[in-house]
């Protein structure tokens, strides 16, 4: 009995797939753009510093990207982040990702919708467009940016605000497998159990 209460203590770790896109920045509110004002860490970003662009798909539809489609991604997590600013946006509800595959090489297109500011309808949102190889979906490879000069673009502001960044790396991450995460938790129980209780003296 008290095995099977230890073991339904082991928590539940709902987690998914992870696609992080990385670069430099190109443009920065110092080219003139801006001062952001609904995120002003925004404005200690400037440009050649490196930011990650981070999809979380837990809690939406999709746990997991495995061919190319239109995949609306609404309840997933997205940051951008420049560490060395540093500075975060993460602000963001609809987000949307289109993946389109001619012959060897996927082109990814991704939209998200930022809470801030008057929405998408005027401009406050963050694109990525890209290039990989086909092969390296649920993998890592150099990417290859889309839409020059902005393959990565954050618009704030209603548009005052405009981040450009090249795109160079791109890396799939699967989620943790459930089984081993549950084989260490059990393991760990079973630990537990046969810890000797301390004699009275």
């Amino acid at each position: 009995m008290t095995a099977i209460l230890l073991i339904g203590a082991c928590p539940h770790v709902a987690s998914a797939d992870i696609i992080e896109i990385s670069g430099v920045v190109t443009q920065s509110t110092p080219d003139g753009t801006g001062p952001a004002v609904n995120n002003p860490t925004l404005n200690a970003v400037i440009d050649g510093q490196t930011y990650t662009l981070t999809l979380d798909l837990t809690g939406s539809a999709f746990n997991s990207i495995t061919s190319p489609g239109i995949y609306d991604l609404t309840g997933a997590s997205l940051v951008f982040s420049v560490p060395s600013a540093p500075a975060a946006e993460m602000s963001f509800d609809q987000i949307s990702l289109a993946i389109t595959q001619s012959g060897t090489i996927d082109t990814f297109s991704l939209l998200a919708c930022l809470t801030t500011g008057g929405g998408c309808a005027v401009g406050n949102q963050l694109t990525a467009n890209s290039q990989i190889p086909a092969s390296a979906l649920n993998g890592h490879a150099a990417a290859t940016g889309l839409d020059e000069p902005h393959p990565l673009d954050l618009i704030e502001d209603d548009g005052a605000t405009d981040i450009h960044g090249a795109i160079t790396t791109y890396v799939y991450t699967p989620e943790p497998s459930t089984f081993v995460f549950l084989g260490s938790c059990v393991a760990i129980v079973g630990a537990g159990l046969r810890r000797k209780p301390k004699q009275r003296g």
